[in-house]
């Protein structure tokens, strides 16, 4: 007996030293050989699961390690393990409570609380994910990993400038640390720190030339900034970075960004991101036909009928529709790129979309006979958007401060049971959205109106697209297409921006907005 215990520990030792090395086959040899002999010896059973996760063999090692807790249900070790699995898999709740139970049976190194802390960032809490990132750096004070886990969890929160420091500190442990410059580049940004926040994301790159992401970012400060020379070419990035969400498309066509002569030629032109995205440039179209091709516009049901109206030649086709044969394509938001666009030439800034004249006449008999100004009002962009938390309000919020010398429009989509029993009990708004059928008919809304107020979403675009005066409500740190500072924007001459402080209250731009509207109608 003593002999098998000494031949097992003779295995496991050479089993060790073989997976130390990276030698997996060799280990598992070993490993095996254990097994064969005892098949709950629980060393061999971890080392084995232990390559497995080497492997990327998940769901084995997830098994393996249930199967020691099984056998040894006071297994710190194995707990910890599996929650790494499970942190892998997208199960983060069970991971949590697998390194909660490891913490509870003393298995407390700076490793587990930092895995812990990011089971908990990802379930959204982050106070405790940045409690359990503190302990880690108090056990381990060069853990870099935790400074820049608790960096991120400060970011989510809001706190860029604790952000910052964590991801500072990242960078003096570690200083290849590309996605720590990047990050800090974000956390400078939202404070409005552009310059710092340029040379973060080019450092990114410098140290990591093929993380498109760092040029991406750096396009959306430098665009922010007016950079358009530089900033547009940059853009093109876009297509490159994981956390960009239009489909790339792959077309034989070669993409046209301005050099080709298009004389004689078909290009498609075709949406990307959002309706708002759609309108703005939409206006590139007639330029795109001056130069003596033909266009097929490839663009979101919603939005052909109206868009026909800036080109009755373009031949419109659905984003799920094979295309026709053509020479070149180009985004939509690539045109800007190919038309060298600077603040002085953006095209069009005045209308350039149209609605149906009968249509804004049914519109206008809906509404009434006018008695006092009317303003439409949305006050939410589209939950998905991952910005919205900053760039929309609650309607509680915008309800109680609206001025009673208007006669106030609901042009908000699909409004909330909630928002339903607000407007009712206010009687502020008048709400016709179960009439809105369409971009057509909210086109033709606009229209009827004396002028907008509304936030950063597709209404804003539509607004300035169809000439009618625009009041934009913009977030600290507005969408680059808004500059970082102004009033006006080169691309609506109706659009009339106002900013959040740095405090971030919507109060200041509600009140400056209403009191520019009365300025304009009393």
């Amino acid at each position: 007996m003593i002999n098998q215990h000494i031949a097992i520990q003779s295995l496991l030792s050479y089993a060790k030293q073989h997976r130390a090395e990276g030698r997996w086959a060799e280990a598992m040899f070993f490993y095996n050989a254990v097994l064969r002999t005892n098949p709950r010896q629980t060393q061999a059973i971890f080392g084995t699961a232990e390559i497995a996760k080497k492997l990327e063999k998940n769901q084995t090692a997830y098994q393996l390690l249930c199967q020691i807790i099984k056998l040894d249900p006071c297994h710190a070790k194995a707990f910890e393990s599996r929650g790494n699995v499970l942190q892998i898999m997208g199960r983060s709740e069970a991971a949590l409570s697998d390194f909660s139970t490891a913490i509870s049976l003393k298995r407390q190194t700076a490793s587990i609380f930092n895995s812990r802390g990011i089971a908990f960032a990802n379930l959204g809490n982050f106070d405790h994910a940045i409690a359990d990132f503190s302990e880690a750096i108090d056990r381990q004070s060069d853990m870099a990993n935790a400074f820049y886990n608790r960096a991120l969890a400060y970011r989510k929160k809001g706190n860029y400038v604790k952000a910052i420091d964590d991801y500072t500190t990242t960078i003096s442990l570690n200083p290849d640390h590309f996605q720590a410059y990047n990050n800090r580049g974000l956390a400078y940004r939202e404070l409005k720190q552009y310059s710092e926040s340029i040379m973060d994301f080019r450092k990114s790159t410098a140290i990591n030339p093929l993380f498109n992401e760092g040029y991406w970012n750096e396009s959306l400060c430098l665009l922010a900034l007016g950079n358009y020379k530089k900033g547009w070419k940059l853009y093109e990035y876009r297509w490159s970075s994981n956390n960009f969400t239009s489909p790339r498309r792959n077309f034989s066509a070669p993409l046209w960004l301005g050099k080709e002569n298009l004389s004689g030629k078909t290009i498609l032109l075709h949406s990307e991101q959002g309706f708002g995205d759609s309108l703005q440039f939409c206006r590139y179209i007639p330029l795109v036909e001056a130069l003596g091709c033909k266009v097929i516009l490839e663009i979101e049901t919603q939005l052909q009928s109206l868009l026909r109206s800036i080109s009755w030649q373009a031949q419109v086709i659905d984003k799920d529709t094979q295309p026709p044969n053509f020479d070149y394509h180009c985004p939509l938001m690539s045109l800007p790129l190919a038309f060298a666009t600077t603040l002085k030439t953006v095209p069009s800034p005045g209308p350039y979309l149209s609605t149906d004249p009968d249509l804004e006449k049914s519109w206008s008999a809906k509404l009434g006979a006018r008695k006092k100004p009317r303003v439409g009002i949305c006050w939410r962009g589209n939950s998905a958007h991952s910005n919205d938390k900053n760039r929309s309000i609650p309607l509680d919020e915008i309800l109680p401060t609206l001025d009673q010398n208007f006669d106030w429009v609901s042009l908000q989509k699909d409004i909330s049971y909630e928002e339903h029993q607000l407007i009712a009990k206010s009687g502020k708004i008048a709400n016709l959205g179960s009439l809105v059928t369409n971009f057509n008919d909210t086109a033709a809304l606009c229209r009827t109106l004396d002028a907008i107020l509304c936030v950063d979403t597709s209404v804003a675009h539509l607004g300035g697209a169809l000439g009618v005066s625009t009041h934009l409500l913009l977030p600290y740190v507005a969408d680059f297409r808004w500059l970082s500072t102004g009033k006006t924007t080169p691309w609506y001459q109706s659009l009339s921006l106002y900013r959040q402080g740095p405090a971030r209250s919507w109060s200041k731009p509600i009140k400056s907005a209403q009191t520019s509207l009365k300025k304009l109608f009393y």
